[in-house]
Order: C-alpha cells, then sequence, then structure tokens
C-alpha cells in the first residue's frame, strides 16, 4: 500500500506540473505532422511550380540569387518532401528565397522558410525559449517516458482476474466522475505504447549526446557520432575556402543514386561545408536513409561521413529511425493519421487527471466537513 501510494504521489503531480507542456508540445506536434504537403499548399507560390520539362540546375540557381542579391549563399536546399522549388538563403540575408525548379525564375522570399510551420516546430521542440525550452520540453518528454507512463501502468493494472475487463473497457452507464476516470484509466492503457515510442525518440531532439550514449550502451556500439557544430576546419592563413561551386562540383561525386538534399557552407572561417542525401525524395514510408558528409573548407578533406548502410549500429538508429519515427513517417500514411491523433492525448490525459485530482479533493474536503 505505501508503494501504491508513492506512485499515485508521482503521477499526480508529475502529470499536473508536465502536463501544461506535454500539452502543448503534443497538439504542436500534430499540426506538423503533415507539414511538407500542408507548406506546399499554404504557400504554393513558393514551393509548386506551374513548368514542366529539364531540372534547372542548381550550379546556376546559385549563380543567380549570389548576382541578384551579392551575397554569397549559406544554404541551399534542393526540392524533396512535396516541396518543389529551390530554397536559398543568404549569409546576411534574413529571408528565404525560391527559384523555379524548371526554369529558375525568382518566385520570391520569405522570412520563415516553412511559414506558420516554422513557428509551430519552434514552440513544439523549444517553447519559443531557446535552450531553455528545449530543456524543458525535452525533460517533460522523459518524465512522460519514464515517470508517467510506468506509474500510470502499474495502477492501471488489475489485481485480480475479474477486473480485467473493467481496465479494457469503458462504463456507459456509469456516473460522471466514473466516465471520466474511465476516459482517463482505459485511454492511457491503450496509448502508452506509442506515447512512449513518441517521447522516447523526442527526447533525442533535447538531448542529443546522451540520446547516442544510450543508444551505443544497448546497441554495444563504441563509436560515436560526432556533433556536427562541433566539427571544425584547419584554418590556414590567406587561403581561400571552399565556394558555392566548389562544394556543388564535390557534392556531385557522392551518391549518385539518391537524391540532393542541401548544401550548407561554412558560417565562418572555422566552419565546415554540409552536404546531404535523401533516398526516397518524397515523404514514404520506412526509415528515412539521409547520408551526409562534413569537408574541411580549405583542404576539401572529409571531416565526417555519415553512411546508411556502413556506420555504426547506434548512429544508423538514431540517424536512420528517430525522426521517421517521431513524426510518424515511418508507416506512411496510416502511423502519419495516427500520429496526428495521438498528439492530442497528453491534453486530454492531462485535462481529465486533473478533473479526477480535483473530484477526489472535493470528497475528501466533504468527507472532513461532514458531522460526526
Amino acid at each position: 500500500m505505501k508503494l501504491k501510494k508513492i506512485l499515485v504521489f508521482l503521477h499526480l503531480w508529475v502529470g499536473l506540473l508536465s502536463g501544461a507542456v506535454l500539452s502543448v508540445v503534443g497538439i504542436t506536434g500534430s499540426l506538423y505532422v503533415f507539414q511538407p504537403e500542408l507548406t506546399g499548399l499554404f504557400y504554393s507560390k513558393y514551393y509548386q511550380t506551374q513548368n514542366t520539362g529539364p531540372v534547372y540546375p542548381a550550379e546556376q540557381v546559385v549563380q543567380k540569387a549570389q548576382a541578384q542579391f551579392q551575397e554569397p549563399i549559406a544554404t541551399l536546399n534542393f526540392p524533396t518532401r512535396e516541396l518543389e522549388n529551390y530554397q536559398i538563403k543568404l549569409q546576411k540575408k534574413k529571408e528565404w528565397l525560391f527559384y523555379d525548379l524548371h526554369t529558375g525564375a525568382f518566385l520570391g522570399e520569405m522570412k520563415q522558410r516553412r511559414g506558420v510551420f516554422e513557428g509551430i516546430l519552434e514552440l513544439h521542440r523549444q517553447l519559443t525559449m531557446g535552450e531553455t525550452g528545449s530543456l524543458i520540453t525535452g525533460t517533460c518528454a522523459l518524465l512522460m517516458a519514464l515517470v508517467l507512463l510506468s506509474t500510470g501502468l502499474y495502477l492501471w493494472f488489475p489485481r485480480k482476474k475479474r477486473q480485467l475487463k473493467d481496465g479494457l473497457s469503458y462504463k456507459k452507464n456509469a456516473g460522471p466522475k466514473r466516465r471520466v476516470y474511465d476516459l482517463h484509466n482505459v485511454t492511457g492503457f491503450y496509448v502508452s505504447l506509442p506515447l512512449f515510442i513518441i517521447a522516447i525518440t523526442g527526447v533525442n531532439f533535447a538531448f542529443p549526446e546522451e540520446t547516442q550514449t544510450a543508444i551505443n550502451q544497448i546497441t554495444a556500439t563504441t563509436e560515436r557520432m560526432p556533433a556536427g557544430k562541433k566539427l571544425k576546419s584547419t584554418f590556414v592563413a590567406n587561403a581561400q575556402g571552399m565556394d558555392a561551386q566548389q562544394a556543388l562540383q564535390r557534392m556531385a561525386t557522392y551518391y549518385p543514386n539518391h537524391a540532393k538534399r542541401s548544401l550548407t557552407m561554412p558560417k565562418d572561417s572555422a566552419g565546415t561545408v554540409l552536404f546531404t542525401f535523401v533516398e526516397d525524395p518524397t515523404v514514404g514510408a520506412g526509415p528515412e536513409i539521409r547520408p551526409m558528409v562534413y569537408l574541411d573548407q580549405y583542404t576539401g578533406k572529409e571531416m565526417y561521413h555519415f553512411n546508411p548502410e556502413t556506420s555504426p549500429r547506434g548512429a544508423r538508429i538514431l540517424r536512420n529511425w528517430f525522426i521517421p519515427i517521431h513524426f510518424g513517417e515511418v508507416g506512411g500514411y496510416v502511423t502519419r493519421v495516427l500520429w496526428f491523433i495521438l498528439g492530442f492525448l497528453p491534453a486530454f490525459l492531462w485535462v481529465s487527471g486533473f478533473v479526477i485530482w480535483r473530484n477526489k479533493k472535493r470528497k475528501n474536503k466533504s468527507a472532513t466537513l461532514r458531522p460526526v
């Protein structure tokens, strides 16, 4: 009985305190599930081409953008994932530039590359609070995975076989308080496993190094995948770093059977050149096979090369599986629709849990005030 009281206390107060954050994270996650299609729909002027024919070369798009704004590029995103045109970010210009896939024509600019979904993603990951918000969301996700769901399952678990049916079904003819209890209890049981998967994969965004350490321990992997931000080029005085045209030429020597996804140029004299690819340029099912290569901007030497097939097991699990699992793409439209629905359930469980707590508090207060 003492253990049960402790678990009830943990489940109650961890749920009440973290529930607001988990509600925001869950709802924004639901809204983001169909981001590629909705971004293309809401901002079709920039993302949907009205032309056909051969693809306009990326090298010429880069030349056009740099000549038009007299500024070197920082990032080039190729047309992938339902977004049909080139997206370019220049080093000192805040807005993203859009160029037609087939004609190379300049289509316009937006401050946020994904429009409103950029703000939704920031709210989902960081609560618009930067690193502090990321720490909060990551901690709450961890609490849901390791505390709320485990204590909830323990408290749900029937102590007698004949009570199992009650724990798996809603009582239609029960009173209002009992219906709220059943909605919280039974729903929590049925969604516990998918919510655990979503939460544990989401922790990676806030605590990537700790997540990789855990995955490496589980998979007996010794080699770590380096953090890209920590990789630095070997600075050479008076040396000219690689430009975008040279980077694109080098990029063309990798993964001929994959679609180009992005090219990121160095931000400063110590930065690296990064390019990424994707095996399936659409929003498909299964793992996301996304190779990436970091180069020294002066020597062109590979500083890190993630190969989705040959890299260490721990890195492959993180890179290939965590993102499609977290956003529901792993099973195609079936899991995406399911994930969309699941995103609203933390808010539902938080509100129903609060109602249960309030009803019990009122009942205890009423019992205390009742005359003998």
